[in-house]
């Protein structure tokens, strides 16, 4: 067993029994010892070392993030705590490639213009990824931009069919908008409007990029790319990385206009502290 998970799992041992507060006072939180766990949770130990590295850049930028919002340590490691599963533990500590990408990519973190921001991923684009200002309609999210990620389509995952019972949908069902990527914006049911992306979850749907059908009593939801389909595509990363793409070259397409850069060590020590 490697040194991170001699520190993380008594770590979360002392989380689990005794507290977030009582483990802050216990330990000092290190975010290079939690990531290799995190990332067994976000992606599979069958992807591309680059790949894995690319996804660990993205999570310690969404932990820093957090941190830089001033939001409480407690907080942030309790969300953390919710995200870490026994299987993530047991993929870290099996697979060597977690652990790997951290310390490859030891304190760099994606940036906009010096910022921090969120960083969003996805398993499989519907063949582009979406717009932030499209899907917020807000200016804070013009930083998320719309790519191509067509080599999505090859993969064996990318069309899903679902069928639903009528009688568990609205008597009256359309979709109104979709947002320039495909995936549905919002749908009339029964007089109210519905968020695409909350319809797609409360479902059970692969994504919002769908088509519906009537069979008979059921409707035939054909659901195109896996998950919500902003920012990073896990799978069009991974293509990529097996062309010999970087980490940084990957993110950097996903993500235009971002740079990677290392955090300072004055904004670890200052953000990390308890007080």
């Amino acid at each position: 067993m490697s040194i991170f998970f001699l520190f993380f799992v008594p770590y979360i041992v002392t989380a689990v029994f005794n507290g977030m507060d009582t483990t802050l006072i216990n330990r000092k939180f290190n975010v290079e010892e939690v990531l290799p766990v995190l990332i067994a949770g976000q992606i599979g130990d069958s992807y591309e070392l680059e790949t894995i590295k690319a996804q660990a850049i993205i999570a310690r930028s969404n932990i820093y993030r957090k941190i830089s919002e001033e939001k409480s340590l407690s907080d942030i490691l309790m969300q953390i705590r919710d995200q870490v599963h026994i299987d993530s533990v047991h993929s870290a500590v099996m697979q060597k490639n977690y652990e790997t990408a951290v310390i490859a990519t030891e304190s760099r973190v994606i940036t906009w213009a010096g910022e921090l921001k969120t960083v969003p991923y996805h398993e499989l684009s519907a063949g582009r990824t979406r717009a932030g200002e499209e899907v917020f309609h807000s200016d804070d999210s013009l930083y998320l931009k719309s790519v191509q990620s067509s080599v999505d389509k090859d993969s064996k995952e990318f069309l899903n069919c679902v069928y639903i019972n009528k009688n568990v949908l609205p008597e009256i069902f359309q979709i109104k908008s979709r947002d320039s990527a495909g995936y549905v914006m919002e749908i009339l049911a029964d007089g109210k409007i519905l968020e695409g992306e909350s319809f797609r979850k409360g479902m059970g749907l692969t994504s919002a990029n769908f088509t519906v059908q009537n069979k008979g009593n059921r409707v035939r939801f054909l659901c195109r790319g896996r998950g919500h389909g902003m920012g990073f595509s896990q799978y069009g990363g991974n293509e990529m990385a097996k062309k010999s793409k970087t980490a940084e070259e990957i993110l950097d397409y996903y993500f235009p206009g971002s740079e990677i850069e290392k955090i300072s060590n004055d904004f670890r020590s200052e953000s990390l502290s308890c007080s």
